[in-house]
């Protein structure tokens, strides 16, 4: 399908769901800590207390939680588990945790905390010597998306790890690496290597977000590489390019594990992401239907099957979530069909919240696969060029002429219409 079409009965459901929303929003569970988790794994399963330590660790940054997610992804005798790049992750993760900071514990407390910490340290200096280059790739990808989950505050510590500038660090700064200094050896032993350019786009971000400590930041690195002279263009090129930042996937890879246990998206959406979740009812079911029967589940109880696989509750009726999850997975697997459709969720906001680089990044990936209405989408985006997408002509008649040859016949165009409207703002960075 070319176009979504957004009928009054939809528009109707759709407000009838944000009310629902905002009758809930008051009424959230709290969050689950280490000893939620101890719990479970005592009187529940292994498997529930994993599922409750990530949540833990992911939405509260706790300490404790980060440490036992290391341990089991790092226990080879535990096929169901083991993924030594999550376990690195989450080592990481630990290791950069302020739980360890001065005032926060007493003596024998921060005894305890120490030796927590100083063990994730060594593991996961222990795990990185093995690791291919794509490895360390994925292990830092991993850790941009979770960091990225957090607000303001992660891309507030994304920052603080990117940045290259020694004196910018406190005796006790907890986002140092643990060698103390800012090297070329100090960048070996760490998936997360320093780059002014990418601390800027991180603090940009942070700030544009409302965090006053962004600016803070910001301010001495933006002075510093002025002041050397060939860092201009790259601050005058980030304080653009923040601005259409994307997070490194389009959900939290499912892992590798011999026994399958994917490994959940704990990522938390903003108010931004649950308006887009609320307008997921726009999209067409064909196509959801489509993306599921993709991923392999085809029989009358695929919808349950497909739930399950997340894991979640098979219930036999998806959520916002879920259906946004099918075709981002579909996608993500190859599938031009739901390429074609993610990059017109992007462009309308449907589900996920708009950002036309994103929409242009999926209609190119189904245009590779000579997918028609993907092809006139791409010419639609490149005719109008909203934010983040600059206009050329050129490539836009060659799209369309491409689409036409390829048997497009759209017989209405609402994207087109919807770009052209679009107003002068970029789309919010950080969105996840």
């Amino acid at each position: 399908m070319a176009i979504f079409k957004v009928c009054a009965r939809s528009t109707r459901r759709s407000l009838a769901v944000a009310a629902a929303l905002v009758l809930t929003a008051f009424a959230l569970p709290a969050r689950a800590d280490y000893a939620d988790g101890v719990y479970a794994e005592n009187h529940i399963s292994l498997e529930t207390a994993v599922r409750v330590w990530r949540q833990a660790a992911w939405q509260a940054d706790d300490f404790l939680a980060e440490v036992k997610l290391g341990d089991i992804y790092s226990n080879s005798s535990d096929g169901r588990y083991y993924d030594p790049i999550e376990a690195y992750v989450w080592y990481y993760l630990a290791g950069h945790n302020r739980a360890g900071g001065r005032g926060f514990w007493d003596s024998e407390g921060a005894e305890v905390i120490g030796a927590r910490r100083e063990h994730a340290r060594d593991r996961q200096s222990e795990l990185l010597l093995g690791f291919s280059s794509q490895e360390r790739t994925d292990a830092h990808d991993r850790i941009v998306y979770i960091l990225s989950c957090r607000g303001a505050e992660g891309f507030i510590r994304l920052g603080r790890i990117s940045e290259t500038h020694e004196d910018a660090y406190s005796e006790f700064d907890e986002e140092r690496p643990y060698t103390g200094a800012r090297s070329n050896e100090a960048s070996s032993r760490t998936v997360m290597e320093t780059n002014d350019a990418d601390a800027l786009t991180y603090f940009h971000i942070a700030d544009s977000l409302g965090n006053p400590l962004g600016r803070a930041y910001l301010n001495p690195i933006e002075a510093r590489m002025r002041a050397d002279g060939r860092g201009v263009r790259i601050v005058e090129r980030q304080a653009k390019n923040f601005m259409y930042w994307t997070p490194p996937y389009e959900f939290y890879p499912p892992g590798n594990s011999a026994s399958g246990v994917p490994l959940s998206d704990e990522c938390v959406p903003g108010l931004e992401r649950q308006r887009a979740l609320i307008l997921a009812g726009a999209i067409p079911p064909l196509a959801v239907k489509h993306a599921i029967y993709f991923l392999g589940f085809r029989s009358r109880d695929a919808i349950g099957r497909y739930q399950a696989s997340l894991p979640d509750e098979p219930t036999g009726r998806l959520t916002a979530r879920q259906l946004v999850r099918a075709i981002q997975t579909a996608a993500v697997n190859g599938d031009a069909g739901s390429q074609n459709t993610l990059g017109v969720m992007y462009a309308k906001g449907l589900g996920v919240v708009t950002n036309y680089v994103r929409s242009e990044y999926w209609f190119e990936k189904a245009a590779d696969q000579r997918y028609p209405a993907a092809l006139y989408h791409l010419g639609v985006l490149y005719k109008v060029g909203p934010p983040g997408v600059d206009q050329d002509l050129h490539k836009a008649n060659d799209y369309m002429t491409s689409s036409a040859l390829a048997g497009f016949r759209p017989t209405m165009n609402q994207l087109g219409a919807l770009l052209n409207a679009a107003a002068n703002q970029p789309p919010h960075p950080g969105q996840n």
